[in-house]
């Protein structure tokens, strides 16, 4: 099928929102979608217990627009996945697609996903997000790598770089194919729901087709009272959440047979999660920083060598490093290695002849030697004087 029309796609969308104590923002959410057009046939939202006027505003929003229902759930159920379990239960449209009540969809994103979809026979239509910092208003587009071109991806080799996108909202996902394989969110609390359930659709190995629009507009609001559940970084149970939610689609991936699946997921870990939360550490105190030490060790060494060999530089570096010290060390160091873009601070040590870490953790850092100069993670340090000129002695 070459082209889709918006008249053949009306009605196939339903949209779940789900929202908790959001009411200055959820009427937003709301209309961002109700804005799609005729494509999205009902939108579902579920209120999660929530205590302000989310229920009221969403009630409102009801009486006004006939494709809104609202689901109200009487006790907050401490994480995303059982909202939007609930929503999936209620959407009778053959496609779903998920909402928080703190983003917005831009305009035309449904059709375009759903489209893409229809056209290609996909039970699974992605395209690009982008996070939103504000009150800046500074865009940045998430795994741009993925999003460059369209494209169509029929094997688990086409999928393996999906792994990386773990966002469950810049997708529409056929109804027929989450039933089929079972495929639901984990229930309760649960800090990284949306890992484990991109990977549950990611094991089922569907065909999946990929835009490059942006479908899906994320807000990131660092300054407010109360910020999300993965932006909570704080305490070291939001990292060893993240661990056991890692740990588990893994688990998944190897479960349905999808072995490579399973190693694209553990080298993202190190190049994406690892240096995420590496990068910040130094900020921590001395309590925060043993836990954190602890709980990675102890996961990087269920890792194998392939896997971390596999992992782009530095991220494979800051690995070794972390399995090579029994304690934290090197904060500073790990902190700017881990950074974007890498910096390797001194000391420069060699091994032999191989550069290493430094002398007393001669962790090989394996590759750099043969960087081309533009892409070495190193820091120079000097000093910018009036008149000088490069010579010997000039300047002075």
């Amino acid at each position: 099928m070459s082209s889709i029309t918006a008249t053949e796609v009306a009605g196939k969308l339903g949209v779940v929102v789900i929202a908790h104590n959001d009411e200055a923002l959820v009427g937003d959410a709301i209309r961002s979608v109700l804005d799609q057009g005729p494509v999205v046939a009902e939108v579902v939202a579920v209120d999660d217990g929530s205590s302000d006027g989310t229920a009221r505003v969403l009630d409102e929003l009801a009486a006004l627009h006939p494709r809104l229902r609202v689901v109200h759930r009487t006790v907050n159920s401490g994480g995303c996945g059982t909202p939007r379990n609930d929503g999936v239960r209620a959407v009778t449209a053959p496609i779903v697609i998920f909402l928080d009540s703190d983003d917005v969809l831009p305009e035309g994103a449904a059709e375009t996903l759903v489209a893409a979809a229809e056209r290609h026979g996909a039970p699974v239509a992605v395209g690009a997000c982008v996070r939103r910092e504000l009150p800046e208003g500074r865009d940045v587009r998430w795994q741009p790598a993925l999003y460059r071109e369209p494209a169509v991806l029929e094997s688990s080799d086409d999928l393996l770089p999906l792994v990386h996108d773990t966002l469950c909202v810049n997708k529409v996902y056929d109804r027929a194919f989450l039933s089929e394989h079972g495929i639901r969110f984990p229930e309760g609390r649960c800090v990284y729901e949306d890992f484990l359930f991109t990977a549950r659709v990611l094991a089922a190995a569907p065909r999946v087709a990929v835009v490059p629009d942006t479908v899906y507009i994320w807000h990131v609001r660092r300054a407010g009272a109360r910020l999300s559940i993965s932006l909570d970084r704080d305490a070291v149970a939001n990292w060893e959440a993240r661990i056991a939610a890692h740990r588990t689609a893994v688990e998944t991936f190897e479960a349905a047979g999808r072995k490579e699946l399973a190693a694209a997921c553990r080298t993202k870990f190190l190049e994406h999660d690892l240096r995420l939360y590496a990068r910040d550490l130094r900020e921590h105190d001395a309590a925060y920083r043993s836990a954190w030490w602890e709980l990675t060790r102890a996961y990087l060494g269920t890792f194998g060598e392939g896997e971390i060999v596999a992992a782009a530089a530095p991220a494979r570096w800051a690995a070794r490093f972390v399995l090579a010290a029994e304690e934290p060390r090197d904060l500073e160091r790990l902190s700017r290695l881990t950074a974007e873009p890498a910096r390797l601070l001194p000391p420069y040590a060699l091994g032999g002849d191989v550069p290493v870490w430094c002398e007393d953790l001669p962790v090989e850092l394996d590759g750099v030697d043969t960087l081309p100069l533009a892409g070495l993670p190193l820091l120079v340090d000097g000093d910018l004087r009036a008149g000088a000129t490069g010579g010997a002695g000039a300047g002075t």
